[in-house]
């Protein structure tokens, strides 16, 4: 038995893929800090180098699940260490620990990560010193991760003998009789008021790029009877109506009502601030950043492979103008001889950028647009009592405030509630200062779960709200987290076309509304599109014959060659059998498709080179959308069942008008065919299912489960069984998103 440290050591430790749970692991290390105890805080990937799990006596675990139920790959080594099966059963007797996992209920295998190593500890002999929790992306990890922190602190002081000093991790905020009296009287519309005299509202026009449209006031939810009108010039109205009670007002992103609005609140304590900006004389002068520059060169996470530079050859509307999502085809170029290497089911991550637009107004808000193309420097601010401080690694050591806030930080992600209690440290208006307030408050938690994490409010929509919040740039960079690389399934085949990546996707259009200031697109999908916007084939030319060379396109219009950074993800499970004689049955609608054009490509190509071709195994493809004549993509689907490569194609559109028995999304047509595809199944079939995982997988998934029913005759509880056997042993395999 390994010999144990000190009893009274500490140790927190974090598997992070993002950094979500790196960040709550560093929120529970202040909290700790507050109550006095000493500790070490480390990523699990440091095992064997700065801790040894089995000598250990108190952690505090917090690890992610990534792809299809797997560890962060930073955890690999140490969940691979614990896994082996010589390992005693009183290997970890001397552990005691809390463990906190975070996952996304909508994809199947939630929390795994975190529910094996659990399971695992516990088999090792370890012994929780407080009950294991899950964190819910889908809902918000805030609803289960604040409560659980606010538990383990206090189990963990009486664990190690320390006496818990409450009060230490919060602060107070009363509501005031002024601030009340405020509340319950006609209130002019401060948002009305900046709006209606911005540059963002010009003459009651749009902006250039209908994108940016912006609003007078966030959301919707007003009463009919509250006065809101909006002028030619710009927007006005009032909050509440004359003489009315704050109980007739509806709560807003603005607006709180009875009883929050009397509460006194429970808030974060104010994160110390840490950052210093310095602005040199000298103007950030304008290059082509290579790949080792984006981001200061600093890995990315789920990277197989460096960032490298693609040409695009191609991009094209897929979609026609009237269909509900606009597609886009883009086809890059790849050098062959470069370290990039993928495989038809990879993925590949597209280094994305904020838009100009949106950055130049956040600029112009924080008053800073005069200093923003300034060389800037970062350093850590003297005696600051934060716990480690550090510049990120991702900030260049020579950028500018522009340069950074374009490339480096995301600026849509919803503020974490320390970050509002920030914003709200910097307000000046007091009514604006106690909402604010409400929304990073305990009490307000329904609040901020409505208001900014479902509607998707960013910061920027925050400071377009509250006028009278003003902070320092400096305070807005030490809470806005890294600007992630956005992953798109490969629809090519590097045999059947060298040198050349092809990836689909829907523009996301997200209009103004509940708190949203103004229309956006995806941060990535709209920056595909505008670049590419001068060179897209439209629906109608991509639906003719011949292919326009969009090369000469390029030099008729004296453009550049495009360049995108692009870096291959990594890919445990989601890829072709080697074996052209298994069955395959793929489920893909929409463009959840696009991997599977990649495989049919590739076994096109392979099965061109078999001996005995009859071997080939039977393919099954399950394709759905809308209408048939607006997003029916890949319409040359049909040729691989003419030449074999298929052996069904079975499609079905939602919205068309049909009869009733016909088959209306892929899981309809999956039941319909049951009696053909569970002997494929049995005769080990590879199930790939691709797309929504909110609906589509899950309706999928008990589609077989009854298909299994249907055919076999089983029990319910025995096809789930199969089921899980066939997931177990990567059979059913999923490449899903929400």
């Amino acid at each position: 038995m390994p010999v144990p440290l000190k009893p009274d050591r500490l140790l927190l430790l974090y598997g992070t893929q993002t950094g979500q749970a790196e960040a709550i692991a560093k929120e529970i290390a202040e909290k700790v800090e507050a109550q006095g105890l000493k500790f070490e805080i480390h990523d699990l990937g440091k095992t064997e180098k700065k801790f040894n799990i089995e000598r250990e006596t108190c952690v505090v675990i917090v690890t992610s699940t990534t792809g299809d139920g797997d560890p962060p790959d930073t955890a690999l080594k140490f969940f691979r260490r614990l896994k082996k099966k010589t390992l005693p059963d009183d290997y970890l007797t001397n552990l005691n620990y809390a463990l906190l996992g975070l996952g996304d209920s909508n994809y199947t295998n939630f929390c795994n990560a975190g529910k094996t190593l659990d399971r695992r500890l516990e088999e090792l002999g370890a012994k929780r010193f407080y009950p294991s929790g899950w964190g819910d992306d889908a809902v918000g990890l805030e609803v289960a991760v604040e409560p659980w922190m606010e538990g383990v602190i206090p189990a963990l002081c009486e664990f190690l003998g320390h006496t818990y000093k409450s009060g230490l991790c919060s602060d107070k905020a009363a509501a005031d009789e002024k601030t009340l009296n405020t509340m319950e009287k006609s209130n002019e519309s401060d948002v009305s008021k900046n709006l209606e005299n911005s540059e963002f509202l010009k003459n009651g026009q749009n902006t250039e790029e209908n994108e940016d449209n912006l609003q007078k006031e966030p959301g919707n939810n007003f009463q009919k009877e509250i006065s809101d009108v909006r002028t030619e010039n710009g927007a006005s109205g009032k909050l509440f109506p004359e003489n009315e009670e704050s109980e007739c007002q509806v709560a807003s992103l603005k607006t709180s009502v009875l009883p929050l609005c009397r509460e006194t609140l429970t808030i974060p304590v104010l994160s110390p601030a840490y950052l210093s900006l310095e602005y040199l004389d000298t103007e950030m002068k304008d290059s082509n950043t290579d790949e080792t520059a984006i981001q200061n060169g600093v890995p990315f996470p789920s990277a197989a492979s460096s960032v490298t530079m693609a040409t695009v050859l191609s991009s094209t509307a897929m979609t026609h103008p009237e269909a509900l999502k606009k597609t886009i085809s883009l086809r890059l170029s790849i050098e062959q001889d470069s370290a990039f290497d993928y495989q038809p089911g990879d993925s590949i991550s597209v280094v994305c950028s904020n838009s100009e637009d949106e950055v130049t107004r956040i600029l112009h808000r924080l008053g800073v647009v005069d200093k923003a193309d300034r060389v800037c420097q970062f350093s850590i601010i003297p005696g600051t009592k934060k716990k480690n401080p550090t510049v990120p690694q991702y900030y260049p050591s020579a950028t500018s405030l522009h340069h950074l806030l374009r490339t480096c930080v995301d600026l849509r992600e919803p503020p974490k509630k320390a970050f509002i209690r920030v914003l709200a440290e910097y307000t000046t208006e007091e009514q604006e200062r106690r909402r604010l307030q409400e929304l990073c408050s305990k009490q307000g938690s329904s609040d901020y779960l409505h208001f900014i994490r479902e509607a998707g409010v960013s910061v920027f929509d925050l400071l377009l709200t509250f006028t009278s919040c003003n902070p320092p740039v400096e305070r807005l960079l030490e809470h806005l987290p890294r600007l992630q690389p956005r992953p798109y399934s490969v629809c090519s085949s590097p045999v059947a076309e060298p040198g050349v990546i092809e990836v689909a996707f829907n523009i996301v259009e997200i209009p103004s509304g509940d708190g949203r200031m103004f229309d956006r697109t995806g941060v990535c999908t709209g920056m595909l599109d505008r670049l590419t916007k001068v060179i897209q084939q439209s629906y109608v030319d991509q639906c003719l014959p011949s292919e326009i060379d969009i090369s000469e396109r390029v030099t008729s219009l004296k453009l550049s060659p495009m360049k995108i950074p692009i870096f291959a993800r990594t890919n445990q499970h989601f890829r072709l059998p080697d074996d052209l004689t298994v069955p395959l049955i793929l489920v893909g609608p929409g463009t959840g498709v696009a991997p599977f054009i990649g495989f049919l490509r590739h076994r096109e190509a392979l099965r061109a080179k078999m001996e005995d071709p009859a071997m080939y195994g039977d393919t099954w493809l399950f394709f759905g959308c809308r209408h048939k004549d607006k997003d029916f993509l890949y319409r040359k689907l049909a040729s691989f069942e003419e030449n074999g490569i298929l052996t069904r194609l079975c499609v079905c559109f939602s919205r068309d008008e049909q009869d009733s028995d016909e088959p209306r999304y892929v899981q309809d047509n999956i039941f319909r065919h049951a009696v053909e595809l569970i002997p494929l199944i049995d005769k080990g079939a590879k199930i790939f299912v691709c797309g929504d995982a909110k609906n589509m997988a899950k309706d999928v998934n008990e589609t077989v489960i009854k298909s299994l029913q249907e055919v076999k005759g089983l029990d319910v509880e025995e096809a789930k069984k199969q089921v899980m056997r066939l997931r177990l042993y990567k059979f059913y395999l999923e490449e899903v998103w929400t």
